[in-house]
């Protein structure tokens, strides 16, 4: 069937290209109604890819035929030159041989905005050209769509500029163009009153009410179409939930790949050529954004889409709109891009990194951190092409190029080894591309408040992976702080660091920072800034094992150029390191020793970091199960006045002598210094610091009070409940564990107290097991301590609850994490203590205990309570309670 209407008046020849056309069939040429007129045109079987006219065709045909077909090619043959034009671009058709032929997939081209007809007058008369009826036609339609929205504004600003330089050849232009677009602003003020009418009373009544009006025909018609729009929206809707009022998402949970989505753009393998596409979804994208809630359906958020090259996505002829497509077939879309290897990365504009408060600035922005995340080989040329889907005020045809060289530039300039290579390109495409709908689909999900999609996005596990909200913490954020300003805060330095560790090696944030290491050398006051910001982190426990020891690697490697560190900054840093080793269960004798000598050395010069000093070499020593090597040192600054280490000290060493003691398993002494240090912390007048320095000497009394033989569970468990509950604002056992299992990094140690009391007393907390174990697609991973033992206690429980395969995987996953080359002894010993324990829970297909390994670990850590683990392997099989006791000898105190 032929895909190019002509119009009356148009001649019978072709334009290049078209090879032919339906004639548009009316009942009296020109003397037409309206209504006829749109009757006859969407009454046709076909969406035409040209309309061909001329200067003799009704201009009231041309203005329907426009409206009706706004992706149409308008074509126009002109009698005084005997030519055909091309009126959105107001050049000779075809503009040059090599867009000579039209395409006969509509959605191959990009979309055309309708032309609404905004005459200035009711009458149609002869207002100058066929250009100029369309220029006042798109003032009428740039004011009629909103002059609250930045872009209309400017597109109607040019407007009537244009019409000013047309005023020699037609003077009349300026003043219906400014008519038309009052008309525009009436039929905007008047559509926005139609709304809120049909959405509290529905459309009865709605065409006496617009005729109550006394539009002219222009805004007439523009209310008739808001109207139609209204209905055919609500009538497809009714068609979409159909028989699925209780619609649940067919897609599966999707699964993490070591902590990450399998669709998480900085993580899937470099191309030498991508395809991004640009959708989004909401209303609003400047300052009245920041006002509605983040669940709101009109909040601007934006979405990309990146395929690389290779990767080849069913195409959508006709392309593919999820507002009028079923939940299940917006289902499938999401389901292909999960299954292939496509980054998909979003945001809203309520996040903190956005600064403008235009839809385009968001759209560049998007552009700029999407690009910046891109996967591309080193030093090679890469192709990235930007398709945009087309936003009103906007024409398919707009030059981005200049933008494109700004973003090349910008980049470039930034890291010209990444990016040396990139050629971009970008564009606005048509609603109808073949690929939108995937993006479209996704964007869709993500801003529909139905049901279905609010399910369908917690299955897919995107928000707060690949789209951010403003409360997530994300790494991609720190990407958009590689602005070329070298002198970067502290907190800053620091979370760059967390970023470049996990990114793949040679990744765009560690070059940033070899960087700015060269450019400190010579600036020590900033450098021992971010030394101050990796030893608050570590005092506080504020931090992530592989983000530190990224930080402490930099610190040592661009340390100030030609300077011996004096001891009062190398003693932070050593102590700094041991603490990284620490938590990976390593012993590094040399350090300790450094690190004993500095602290004598600045004893008197400054007290209480030689104390902190001295607490991080006893947390070294008991590594090493060497739990009373430090008790001396600890008592005897115990016994300086409070004053010489400060009161917060003084409560750490407190809390410190309790810990050793618990290792040993003294558990009433333990527990009295524990009660000591608690009545230290009680008088720091920072109530915070008050708060979490307590509830982490709490976690230390309950761990001691589980391992003291003849404790009451009930009680126990009513004291674990009142510490949670602080931490938590949850105070029945189901809500905790539903609390702690989606928890993160922060909460860790926490959630280990919380598992060790489950796996301890099973009959006491049936309930607030089975509530973790519901929660179990919720659960995080972490690489630090205690993370191994989250996972162990999940897969004892797992294998309570008759789930011996998910329990097996839950112990490899902690044993492999134990075991990792990087870790040192002590974790090693914990790995083969685990090895053990899965065997007593008779989980299968786990490495089992060796003799080898263990006499490996007699030669790593002589004073380990070697005995207790061959007793523990070789004994088969034991009750839970000996497995427990088992435990407590081969892991003793918090080790467990």
């Amino acid at each position: 069937m032929p895909e190019n209407l002509r119009l009356p008046g148009s001649p019978d020849q072709y334009p290049t290209g078209v090879l032919s056309f339906h004639p548009l069939e009316l009942p009296a040429e020109g003397a037409a109604e309206p209504t006829t007129i749109d009757t006859a045109l969407r009454g046709l079987p076909f969406s035409p890819t040209c309309l061909l006219g001329s200067d003799r065709t009704p201009p009231l045909v041309w203005l329907l035929a426009v409206r009706a077909f706004p992706a149409a090619r308008q074509l126009c043959f002109r009698s005084d030159s005997g030519q055909w034009w091309d009126l959105e671009t107001n050049r000779p058709w075809p503009a040059d041989e090599a867009t000579a032929t039209v395409q006969p997939d509509a959605a191959a081209r990009p979309e055309r905005k309708a032309a609404t007809p905004p005459a200035a007058e009711s009458r149609t008369g002869d207002i100058g050209s066929l250009e100029d009826k369309v220029l006042i036609s798109r003032a009428f339609r740039m004011a009629a769509w909103g002059l609250d929205k930045p872009e209309n504004r400017r597109q109607l600003e040019a407007i009537e500029e244009e019409a000013w330089n047309r005023a020699q050849r037609n003077p009349r232009l300026p003043d219906i163009v400014r008519q038309a677009r009052r008309n525009g602003e009436r039929a905007w003020a008047l559509e926005k009153e139609l709304r809120n009418r049909l959405d509290r009373q529905g459309d009865e009544g709605a065409e006496d009410w617009i005729t109550a009006q006394n539009p002219n025909d222009y805004v007439r018609r523009h209310l008739e179409i808001t109207l139609k729009k209204w209905r055919d929206y609500r009538q497809k809707r009714r068609q979409r939930h159909a028989g699925q009022r209780q619609y649940q998402s067919s897609l599966e949970p999707v699964a993490l790949v070591d902590g990450h989505h399998p669709n998480s753009l900085r993580h899937l393998r470099p191309a030498s050529a991508w395809q991004i596409l640009i959708d989004e979804t909401g209303l609003h994208f400047d300052e009245r954004a920041d006002a509605l809630n983040g669940t709101d359906s009109q909040l601007g958020r934006l979405v990309a889409l990146a395929i690389p090259k290779g990767v080849k996505l069913p195409t959508q002829n006709g392309g593919f709109h999820a507002t009028e497509a079923t939940a299940a077939d917006v289902d499938r879309m999401l389901e292909t891009l999960i299954r292939n290897p496509v980054g998909i990365f979003g945001f809203t504009v309520q996040d903190p990194v956005t600064h403008s408060n235009r839809w385009i600035g968001h759209v560049q922005q998007l552009v700029r951190w999407t690009l910046l995340q891109l996967p591309m080989p080193p030093g090679e040329p890469c192709r990235v092409e930007v398709l945009i889907e087309q936003n009103r005020g906007y024409q398919t045809q707009d030059n981005l190029h200049p933008l494109a060289e700004i973003l090349e530039g910008e980049l470039q300039r930034l890291d010209p080894q990444r990016f040396a290579g990139l050629r971009l390109s970008l564009k606005f495409m048509d609603k109808r591309h073949p690929l939108n709908g995937y993006v479209d689909a996704v964007a869709f999900t993500w801003g529909s408040p139905a049901a279905e999609s609010c399910h369908r996005l917690k299955q897919s596990r995107l928000a707060g992976h690949c789209l951010l909200r403003p409360s997530d913490e994300a790494m991609e954020r720190l990407y958009l702080a590689l602005d070329g300003q070298y002198r970067l805060p502290p907190a800053d330095w620091y979370e760059l660091c967390s970023g470049a560790s996990q990114e793949p090696q040679g990744g765009l944030l560690a070059r940033f920072l070899d960087q700015l290491g060269e450019r400190l050398r010579e600036r020590p006051e900033i450098w021992r800034g971010y030394l101050g910001e990796a030893h608050q982190r570590q005092r506080l426990k504020h931090f992530r094992l592989a983000a530190l020891g990224q930080a402490l690697d930099w610190l040592e490697r661009w340390a100030p150029a030609g300077q011996v560190l004096p001891a009062i900054l190398r003693l932070p840093l050593e102590s700094a390191r041991l603490a990284a080793e620490n938590h990976r269960g390593q012993i590094n004798a040399q350090r300790i020793q450094t690190c004993l000598q500095l602290a004598a050395q600045m004893r008197e010069e400054a007290p209480a970091e030689a104390c902190e000093a001295i607490l991080r070499l006893a947390v070294a020593t008991t590594n090493n199960f060497e739990f009373a090597a430090l008790r001396p040192a600890i008592e005897h600054w115990l016994a300086e006045p409070v004053a010489v280490p400060g009161l917060l000290n003084h409560a750490k060493l407190r809390s410190t002598l309790g810990q050793l003691r618990a290792f040993t398993g003294e558990s009433a002494a333990a527990l009295a210094h524990f009660d000591q240090a608690l009545t230290c912390i009680e008088r720091l007048s920072d109530p915070q610091q008050a708060t979490r320095e307590a509830a982490q000497t709490r976690s230390y009394q309950l761990i001691a009070r589980m391992d003291t033989p003849g404790a009451d569970p009930r009680q126990l468990l009513d004291s674990l409940a009142e510490h949670l509950g602080v931490l938590l604002d949850k105070h029945d056992p189901e809500s905790i564990s539903r609390s702690l299992a989606h928890s993160g990094q922060a909460m860790r140690h926490a959630h280990h107290l919380w598992l060790r009391a489950l796996a301890r007393f099973p009959e006491q907390t049936q309930a607030a097991r089975a509530a973790y174990l519901e929660q179990a697609l919720q659960w995080q991973e972490g690489d630090d301590h205690p993370w191994p033992l989250i996972d162990s206690y999940r897969g004892w429980l797992l294998r309570d609850a008759g789930q011996p395969e998910r329990a097996a995987e839950r112990l490899r996953d902690a044993i492999a994490s134990c075991a990792d080359a990087d870790n040192g002894p002590t974790l090693q010993w914990m790995a083969e203590v685990l090895r053990t324990l899965a065997r007593s829970l008779g989980l299968a297909g786990i490495e089992a205990p060796s003799a080898t390994e263990r006499e490996h670990l007699r030669q790593c850590l002589p004073q380990a309570p070697h005995v207790a683990l061959e007793d523990f392997a070789n004994a088969s099989p034991l009750t839970p309670a000996q497995i427990h006791a088992a435990l407590r000898q081969c892991l003793p105190f918090n080790f467990h």
